[in-house]
């Protein structure tokens, strides 16, 4: 059913009470009329199809019920409630058509309020299970999106745990280490808890998306400012691979926007850039006004992306073609957070990516942010 008018199928062989009944229930629903069996299952599988079929028992050669039966058994009409109109008044009679899946019955001679409730009662049942249904399904949804979380969580949490617990054991024997050998554990459990922590931070930023309660502290910013502060903490681990990092900021004028979060874009983009480009490679990092908006660029150097993992790419737990080169670790989670905090900002995200050339990203978010 969509929010359109309901529509209704009148099906019988009888003239007189076809006009009854259309004169009953219009103009509340729009009409369809067959009058014999074979001409109520074509209307009943075409488009638009019926919402719900005012059927008669008795008609010459395919009668109600096998029309019914007919209707059952297709997966693209059986979820149509059908309504027999019957003279018929006894219990067989009535058994068998609930037994082939009618779901009322209306004797005749027939009375119009009695029709018009039952076609609303009927309607409004099948909207309640279809909307049932759909929530049914985003919850198997949801339940699935947990899963892929927990394990998500469980895998990559419990190697660096490891390392930790290894490490921190010889540690504890201070004596079979030299001092370069301690220093360089305590250096890889430093590197190792710092990624923990940022998945940490990661699953508890879509959490916080996923159940609502992800808001903004909106505040007047310079937003060439803060992507010059988040390029310098960034620009470290370009150097340490061998990747130059070009940054090109103009005069902007200040915006309303939440600054934690937008730095938090800014370092997503840049350490993803970092994380796939190869020593010797250019990351571009730029911003400019348009009009009342302004805009982040990140163009980076890397492997880039096939169009049809486009789509795929803002996606939360989304492993793609594309893989770290210098053996970093990847939640697939980052971009779906850029892609929600941009988006609180009555902002966009945009990709232009060609494989072996590498990838451009654009977030583009009003001066002054409506939210």
């Amino acid at each position: 059913m969509t929010g359109e008018c309901p529509r209704v199928l009148i099906v019988d062989d009888e003239r007189i009470l076809i006009d009854v009944l259309v004169e009953a229930i219009r103009p509340t629903y729009k009409i369809m009329v067959a009058r014999n069996g074979e001409q109520a299952l074509r209307a009943a599988r075409g488009v638009p199809a019926p919402d719900l079929i005012l059927l008669d028992v008795v008609m010459p050669g395919m009668d109600g019920y096998e029309v019914c039966r007919c209707l059952k058994e297709s997966e693209a009409t059986c979820e149509i409630p059908v309504i027999f109109i019957t003279s018929k008044s006894e219990v067989d009679d009535e058994t068998r058509g609930f037994a082939l899946g009618a779901v009322d019955y209306i004797g005749k001679p027939i009375s119009p309020p009695i029709v018009r409730a039952r076609i609303k009662t009927h309607l409004a049942l099948r909207r309640s299970m279809e909307v049932q249904r759909e929530q049914n399904r985003e919850l198997l949804e949801l339940n699935q999106v947990k899963n892929r979380f927990l394990g998500m969580a469980a895998h990559d949490l419990r190697n660096p745990l490891v390392s930790i617990r290894g490490m921190s054991e010889l540690l504890l024997q201070p004596m079979r280490l030299s001092e370069e050998k301690q220093r360089q554990f305590l250096r890889s459990i430093h590197q190792v808890s710092q990624q923990m922590l940022t998945l940490v931070n990661d699953l508890l930023d879509v959490s916080a998306i996923e159940s609502g309660h992800f808001e903004l502290t909106l505040e007047r910013d310079n937003l060439s400012r803060l992507v010059r502060e988040r390029a310098e903490l960034v620009g470290f681990s370009a150097r340490e691979k061998g990747i130059v990092l070009e940054v090109e900021t103009g005069d902007l004028p200040d915006c309303r926007c939440d600054s934690g979060r937008m730095g938090q874009v800014v370092d997503n983009l840049l350490t993803n850039a970092v994380k796939f480009s190869r020593p010797g490679t250019v990351i571009h990092l730029g911003t400019r006004a348009t009009g009342d908006w302004l805009e982040v660029i990140v163009a980076d150097q890397g492997p880039g992306l096939p169009e049809e993992e486009l789509g795929r790419m803002f996606g939360t737990f989304q492993r793609l073609s594309a893989k770290p080169t210098g053996n970093e670790r990847s939640t697939g989670l980052g971009l779906s957070i850029v892609k929600k905090i941009v988006e609180a900002h009555g902002g966009t995200v945009q990709v232009a990516s060609e494989v072996g050339k590498g990838s451009v990203f654009t977030v583009s978010f009003p001066r002054d942010s409506p939210v």
